[in-house]
């Protein structure tokens, strides 16, 4: 028996001395991220109050990457918030890249999201479309104990139903300039074994929420005589989990353009969204912009307006402008300052605020 042991351990020995020795190196993780402070000054209607704030956002990327002997790379991109949140883990996900295109696993924004083109912005971490930092307060006050807000809470034509929910995405190569990108989620209350902030391990057949969603987005990116061109179109649908009055199944779309000349970027977007609700209008949100870069500078203008009209009759809006500029200090480090009105408005006079906000800041990327 001992004989046979060391001769079939021999036979193996030889085998993996036979194999070839693979050049591909074992994924080692290395650091990135950013970290934006903002001091602010508003002057809002709500409660007449005049306000001073410091406000901070960062994350620290650990991210690493590989590339096997096939010539596949395979990456790893885990994002630590950089304070104390609910979602101390932001986005964290696996990738695959290669000449099929590439694929995604895990907790990161969906296809239309990534692909989407909105207002461009000369002020770090702001904007007037999902900017990090939003400079006045959602009004809103209390009935019988239950809190009834102002429907928009920002500004917002990026698809993101879906958020940092678990899901699979497949982006194609590009060709000819365009690239299409797919995404499915099975769930956003039921992450099985793994979650991602408020998409947690929750039972299934809840009311108003959505299951197996589809999202689709089409780019297309060119240049033409020194224009550069940049364009999207995004879709997100899902299905309730349980029928229920007052909810339907998600269904979103997104356009979106930007064009690039001599400095000069200009563009703009548009979303509507059913939000999963019945709603007598969906909401329909758009925004534009311009901004122009010369040497370390940057300074733009940038305008978006937003409306949906709920079950009930009642209207909301939200209207925002943007006037700022970012100046390049050093590599990743940005000195960055704006202006923005904020005007909240409604048929119901509780849940209309208008705000005028001043910052000052730094933007930070390593």
């Amino acid at each position: 028996m001992k004989k046979i042991l060391l001769g079939t351990s021999a036979i193996v020995a030889a085998g993996l001395l036979a194999a070839p020795a693979s050049a591909a190196e074992k994924i080692k993780l290395g650091l990135g991220g950013y970290y934006q402070s903002a001091f602010v000054l508003i002057d809002e209607d709500v409660e007449n109050t005049r306000t001073d704030s410091m406000k901070q956002e960062g994350e620290i990327h650990f991210l690493g990457e590989t590339t096997l002997d096939n010539g596949i790379k395979v990456g790893v991109n885990v994002q630590l918030e950089a304070y104390t949140t609910s979602d101390q883990v932001d986005e964290h996900y696996v990738y695959f890249e290669g000449g099929f295109g590439r694929v995604v696993l895990g907790a990161e924004n969906s296809a239309p999201y990534l692909m989407h083109y909105s207002a461009p912005s000369a002020v770090v971490g702001h904007g007037v479309d999902s900017p990090n930092f939003f400079h006045a307060s959602r009004p809103s006050y209390s009935v019988g104990g239950a809190t009834v807000q102002n429907a928009l809470a920002s500004n917002a034509t990026f698809l993101n139903a879906t958020s940092d929910a678990n899901k699979l995405t497949y982006f194609t190569p590009r060709f000819a300039g365009f690239q299409l990108g797919l995404s499915y989620t099975p769930s956003l209350q039921g992450g099985r074994g793994g979650s991602s902030g408020a998409y947690g391990n929750l039972s299934d057949n809840n009311v108003g929420a959505q299951e197996k969603l589809v999202e689709v987005g089409l780019n297309y990116v060119n240049t033409f005589g020194g224009i550069n061109v940049a364009a999207s179109a995004g879709y997100s649908g899902g299905s309730l989990e349980q029928e229920a009055a007052g909810f339907d199944d998600l269904e979103a779309w997104s356009l979106g353009a930007n064009l690039g000349y001599a400095g000069f970027t200009f563009g703009g977007a548009y979303m509507t969204s059913n939000q999963g609700l019945q709603l007598e209008d969906d909401l329909e949100q758009w925004n534009v912009g311009l901004t122009y870069g010369f040497g370390p500078y940057k300074v733009g203008v940038a305008y978006a307006d937003g409306g949906v009209t709920l079950g009930t009759g009642r209207q909301d809006e939200l209207k925002m402008i943007e006037v700022g500029g970012t100046y390049a200090l050093g590599p990743g480090v940005n000195l960055m300052a704006g202006y923005y009105y904020i005007d909240f408005d409604s048929d119901d006079a509780g849940l209309r605020n208008e705000a005028n906000s001043f910052m000052v800041g730094t933007a930070l990327s390593f």
